[in-house]
């Protein structure tokens, strides 16, 4: 954030604070950088029109623009908002493009065009060389490192990516410990992640995503009721959230409880008719019930949609079953993962 103006940085510190703390719209801030809502639209929006306005007061506000492609790459990966995928990739690109036009040597502009590559385009290697920019251009940023350890995961080089998260969260040890948790999971240091995961539910015991986080932790150590009522806790704390209900019906499904499952299948066509829902998140529940090909039908639209987080598929411990499919193995190939 150097060359910002102690006025610039502090509205935007203080737009994350705010989100944090409304209880109203219910949001949670994914880094102190963007007021982003897991799962309630209304926060998600009302973050958006707080960096509209403050790009509108200051043209030349590259921060906020790039901010602004941070959010807009989140929605698009599902875990925020309900705005179709390719629509929030579109604004996602038009914030991060206008963002280096104001300031090329801006860290964090580099940092969410890098972030875009590997979520919408599995362009790995653009991915890379942008966010090693940004670390150049800023050494002390966690989110960078978090983001560079995201994009590490979805490549199963959990080492590197264990050693990115962990220096985000010297930095900003709240905001990033969860995805620590989250790659130990996919390395399959299944009680690592949950003694750091139940570290962040401890510390922030609203947060959705961690109680999320901390169900995957119980559900794949076989303790399916502490995982089912922990996935119940994320959705109870974002009602509208298609992300954890499509993680709860996985969950359903694993412990035996087809027609749980079988319902949440119900409920997202239900919401399918009011707003966007991921299939990638449907893809979820068709996998827990054993139902392979439905699921690949619904992965494969999410490729074509850049839906959901695909850019994790390859050692997603909520698409285990399909790894040896040859349909899953194709997708690995079109998304040079493979």
């Amino acid at each position: 954030m150097e060359g910002l103006t102690g006025q610039r940085l502090g509205h935007v510190s203080r737009l994350a604070f705010v989100a944090a703390h409304d209880q109203d719209t219910g949001v949670v801030v994914l880094h102190r950088e963007a007021p982003i809502v897991l799962g309630q639209p209304r926060g998600v929006d009302q973050g958006l029109r707080h960096l509209e306005d403050a790009v509108a007061r200051d043209p030349s506000f590259a921060l906020a623009y790039s901010v602004m492609a941070y959010t807009y790459t989140s929605i698009g990966l599902g875990v925020a908002g309900s705005l179709p995928a390719t629509e929030a990739f579109r604004r996602a690109k038009t914030a991060v493009t206008r963002a280096l036009e104001i300031d090329s040597g801006l860290s964090e502009a580099h940092s969410a065009l890098g972030y875009l590559k590997y979520g919408s385009e599995y362009d790995w290697a653009g991915a890379e060389r942008e966010l090693k920019r940004a670390i150049e251009l800023n050494p002390n940023s966690g989110v960078v490192y978090d983001h560079y350890g995201l994009m590490l995961s979805g490549l199963g080089r959990y080492d590197e990516a264990i050693a990115m998260q962990r220096r985000a969260s010297e930095f900003d040890p709240l905001a990033h410990r969860m995805d620590v948790a989250t790659t130990m999971l996919r390395a399959g240091r299944y009680d690592e992640a949950l003694e750091t995961i139940n570290r962040v539910v401890a510390s922030d015991p609203h947060f959705a995503l961690a109680h999320a986080t901390l169900a995957w932790a119980y559900l794949l150590k076989g303790q399916m009721d502490q995982g089912i009522s922990a996935l119940q806790q994320a959705l109870a704390l974002s009602p509208e959230s298609t992300l954890f209900l499509g993680q709860l019906g996985q969950a359903y499904a694993r412990a035996g409880k087809t027609d749980e499952a079988r319902d949440v299948l119900r409920r997202l066509e239900e919401m399918s008719r009011q707003r966007y829902v991921s299939p990638y998140h449907i893809a979820y529940v068709y996998t827990g019930l054993g139902e392979y090909d439905r699921a690949m039908d619904w992965l494969e639209r999410a490729y074509e949609e850049r839906a959901g987080a695909m850019f994790g598929i390859k050692g997603s411990f909520l698409f285990t079953p399909l790894r040896e499919h040859p349909r899953f193995r194709a997708l690995l190939r079109k998304m040079n993962l493979d």
